[in-house]
């Protein structure tokens, strides 16, 4: 029966990746079969939603951002990437990737990550104020052997068939598309600052169909070319207008300081992102690491509050999927870090239990990624989440300041660049701490206002004992 099963979900995703391309020149059809697909979800989805009528109206708009994104893409897209995008999502990662995910959690007594990252290349062409990346060994990069077989782990151990490629920036490492082409049963995105991509990478992007830029850019032209250098505005929207042009499916990444708040709270900037074609969006924060940290860059509390009611009203009136890194810690019911949702393995093999995290106690090199997940550090990280029972302070670096410098010090967990520990020690921790506790009251300040039903963990409270 279970062969059966597996049968009857390749052959329609096969039948969908078919009919998508063949449909597609249907508006009326298309709308359709996407509006029949996404009552189907959301049924599904409020199903198993946990909370309140909060939570459930979160996931019904996350899912309605979803598909109108889908019915504004998909007829742009390259056949190739339509047909990747069907197979790769409604059967490699819901179908057959659930195999390997049950496997792992009778194993190992909880679910694997849902995605890694993987940095095979610090090395970049630029060099932006506020880099998270700046300061990293560009020396030394892993291998294509190296990644293949982290990838091909991924696969058979976990599960996980949504791989993200950062680092650096990830069109140098000359490997890319020898590993998005091998593994085209996986959704690859990768985070790149777009300048590379020339019409002849649109084209081969939108061949492969399987690897989603997510670009780089700063919220407006002149806070883009602040940070990315002259003309990188016009460089960035020209990239995204040819992978558009080509038919690749691609998005965004906006880095939030306390420099481009007004432009990043401006309807203005995802209309252009519209108009460029993209699909989706991350908004980062930035993050006292990296490059010449500094405190006068990073959003005050007020201005994070203010992130919530942008993003949402964004999922709710464009066709943009947006998704916010630290914000959106109620729907993923808190810190995604430590290998409970997904994981960072950097160029020296070190896995960080985060991007923003640049602390490690082990290495793919030696050992396989399964055992660094089920390492005591890290599983110790879960036993600890959720950090905070208010979910809207989801992270163990700048929202519990106590939970990184414990593991850290209890696991002898080491800088995995030079200065990186700065985040934990003064002056760094005094800016994150007074950071952090004017957050903690500004949403205590708007506790009645902002439309917050507590998705939380009952009395739950973090104890760190040595």
């Amino acid at each position: 029966m279970k062969h059966l099963a597996e049968i009857k979900g390749y052959l329609q995703a096969k039948g969908l990746s078919t009919l998508l391309p063949a449909i597609s020149g249907s508006p009326k059809m298309l709308t359709a079969l996407i509006e029949k697909f996404k009552d189907q979800a959301i049924e599904l989805a409020l199903k198993t939603v946990q909370g309140g009528e909060h939570m459930k109206r979160m996931r019904r708009d996350g899912i309605n951002s979803l598909f109108e994104m889908a019915k504004r893409s998909l007829p742009r897209l390259s056949k190739e990437t339509r047909k990747k995008f069907a197979v790769n999502l409604f059967f490699n990662e819901m179908h057959l990737g659930s195999k390997a995910r049950n496997a792992y959690l009778e194993e190992h007594g909880e679910p694997p990550p849902f995605f890694i990252v993987i940095s095979p290349s610090m090395r970049c062409n630029l060099a932006c104020y506020g880099c998270y990346a700046g300061d990293y060994d560009k020396s030394r990069e892993l291998t294509f052997e190296e990644v293949d077989r982290v990838v091909q782990e991924c696969k058979d151990k976990m599960g996980i068939y949504f791989i993200t490629i950062s680092g650096g920036e990830p069109t140098i490492w000359p490997h890319l598309f020898e590993l998005v082409e091998k593994h085209d049963d996986i959704m690859f995105q990768m985070y790149t600052h777009g300048m590379n991509i020339d019409e002849e990478m649109a084209k081969r992007l939108a061949k492969v169909g399987n690897l989603y830029p997510a670009i780089s850019i700063e919220g407006d032209e002149e806070n883009t070319n602040a940070r990315r250098g002259p003309n990188a505005w016009n460089k960035i929207t020209e990239a995204m207008c040819r992978l558009r042009d080509n038919g690749a499916l691609f998005g965004f990444s906006a880095t939030h300081t306390r420099l481009n708040h007004d432009a990043l709270m401006n309807e203005d900037f995802y209309d252009k992102m519209v108009e460029c074609g993209a699909a989706f969006g991350w908004v980062f924060q930035y993050i006292l690491i990296g490059r010449n940290p500094a405190p006068e860059l990073v959003p005050t509390a007020q201005q994070r509050v203010e992130r919530f009611d942008i993003v949402e009203k964004v999922r709710t009136t464009k066709p943009l999927l947006v998704f916010d890194f630290w914000n959106d810690g109620e729907f993923t019911e808190g810190c995604i870090a430590w290998g409970r949702r997904y994981l960072h393995v950097q160029a020296t093999g070190h896995v960080e239990p985060c991007v923003f995290v640049h602390f490690a106690k082990d290495n793919i090199r030696e050992k396989t990624l399964t055992e660094v997940v089920n390492s005591d550090c890290f599983k110790e990280a879960r036993r600890l989440h959720p950090f905070c029972d208010d979910h809207r302070r989801p992270c163990s670096l700048i929202d519990n300041r106590e939970v990184l410098p414990y593991l850290v010090e209890k696991y002898g967990m080491v800088p995995t660049h030079d200065g990186a520990d700065g985040i934990i020690k003064s002056p760094l921790r005094d800016a994150v701490v007074k950071t952090s506790l004017e957050y903690e009251q500004a949403l205590e300040e708007t506790k009645q206002d902002h439309k917050v039903e507590n998705y939380r963990a009952e009395n739950h409270k973090v104890t760190v004992q040595k």
